[in-house]
């Protein structure tokens, strides 16, 4: 994979499920030998059909002074379909996970993003998300991911 543009970033958008119905898609994907449940608005599946790049749904687990969960929506110019370790889930939409962590944990504001590495994950069945949903409204992508509840 090349070089990827940033279409925008999802964080904590609560795709209803009022807007998973009608010709929405729904199935299952892997994501680090993870099964994962997705569901895709009727928008979003119209959505993928229309863009010149493949589209790539980047679940990121944030790890700094706090945890956030976010969804990165990214246009992979410069695709290999036969060399990707992307998930697909539809022709043109794919999925990842990563886990990532600041260098250093800053109260103070800084300018931009702060530096992140990738985490290794060792037992991807404790952070890889259960399910995925993802929309498109207003001319941006949403997503949201989660976790069951298990008592």
């Amino acid at each position: 994979m090349g070089d990827c543009e940033l279409l925008n970033l999802s964080i904590g958008d609560e795709v209803p499920d009022s807007r998973l119905t009608g010709p929405s898609y729904t199935g299952k994907v892997a994501l680090q030998g993870k099964p994962v449940r997705v569901a895709i608005s009727r928008h979003a599946v119209e959505a993928v059909t229309n863009q010149q790049y493949p589209i790539l749904a980047e679940l990121e687990l944030y790890f700094s002074c706090l945890v956030r969960k976010q969804v990165r929506f990214r246009a992979l110019v410069q695709f290999d379909q036969i060399s990707t370790k992307h998930a697909r889930i539809l022709p043109g939409l794919f999925a990842s996970f990563r886990a990532v962590s600041t260098l250093e944990c800053k109260v103070a504001e800084v300018d931009g993003k702060p530096p992140v590495e990738t985490l290794p994950v060792k037992k991807p069945g404790l952070f890889v998300p259960d399910w995925i949903k993802i929309d498109f409204r207003a001319g941006q992508w949403v997503g949201d991911y989660g976790f069951e509840r298990t008592l």
